[in-house]
C-alpha cells in the first residue's frame, strides 16, 4: 500500500500559534506529517512574501495554476507536480483560492492577481497526459460549488480534493468522470479515498 497526503489549504492560519508567527509554526508539524503537496488560500493571510517564504521551507511544494505576478504575469508557484505512488505515476495540479485579490484584504495579494483557473486548466491535464501519467488529481480551494462546475467544464481529471466551503462528504460525487470529495475543516476529518490498480488501471473503491 502507498499514501498519497495532499493539503487544499487554510493550515498556516487560524489559531494563536501559527497566526502569532506568521505561519512559522507550522512548519516544522508540516514536514513532519509528510504531505506530497497542497494549495493555499488563508496562507496568503501574512502577505505573498512571507507565504513564498513558508514555501521554500516546505518539504514538498505549494502547487497554483491561477497565482500570477502582476509586474510579469509568471506563475508565483508550480503549476503541478508529478510523482511516484505504489508503481503509478501520478500528476497532482493545485487550484488557489481565487478570491484572494478580490475579497481579502489587499495585503494577502499584494502584487499578484488571480484566476479562477478555467483558461489554465485544460492545458496542464493535456501537459499531464502527454507525460503519460497514469492518474491526474486536481488539488482545489475553489469550493465545492465552484469545483463541480469546473470539473463539469474540463474533462480529464480523475480525481479532485476540494476545500473552501467546508462541506462534510461522507462518499465521492462523481461528475464528468472524475470523482470529488471534501472533508470538512478544522482538522474534524481527515478525508480518505481508496484506490486500487489491477491488469495497469486504476479503480475508485467506492
Amino acid at each position: 500500500r502507498s499514501v498519497l497526503a495532499l493539503d487544499c489549504g487554510d493550515t498556516f492560519h487560524g489559531t494563536y500559534l501559527p497566526v502569532k508567527s506568521k505561519g512559522r509554526a507550522m512548519l516544522p508539524i508540516m514536514n513532519a506529517l509528510a504531505f506530497d503537496a497542497m494549495t493555499a488560500h488563508w496562507e496568503f493571510a501574512y502577505g505573498p512574501v512571507q507565504f513564498r517564504s513558508l514555501s521554500r521551507e516546505l518539504k514538498y511544494p505549494v502547487l497554483a495554476i491561477n497565482c500570477y505576478e502582476k509586474d510579469s504575469g509568471e506563475l508565483v508557484f508550480p503549476p503541478f507536480t508529478i510523482m511516484e505512488k505504489g508503481g503509478l505515476l501520478v500528476g497532482v495540479i493545485g487550484i488557489a483560492s481565487n478570491i484572494v485579490d478580490k475579497a481579502m484584504p489587499a495585503h494577502f495579494s499584494d502584487g499578484l492577481r488571480f484566476t479562477l483557473g478555467r483558461e489554465e486548466l485544460a492545458g496542464y491535464i493535456r501537459q499531464l497526459q502527454e507525460e503519460r501519467v497514469d492518474l491526474i488529481i486536481v488539488v482545489s480551494h475553489l469550493g465545492f460549488p465552484q469545483d463541480m462546475k469546473l470539473a463539469a467544464e474540463v474533462q480529464g481529471a480523475d480525481i479532485w480534493l476540494s476545500g473552501h466551503t467546508h462541506n462534510r462528504l461522507s462518499r465521492p460525487v462523481y461528475v464528468n468522470g472524475a470523482a470529488l470529495i471534501q472533508s470538512g475543516c478544522h482538522g474534524s476529518f481527515l478525508g480518505r479515498l481508496d484506490l486500487e490498480v489491477e491488469n495497469g488501471k486504476v479503480r475508485i473503491s467506492r
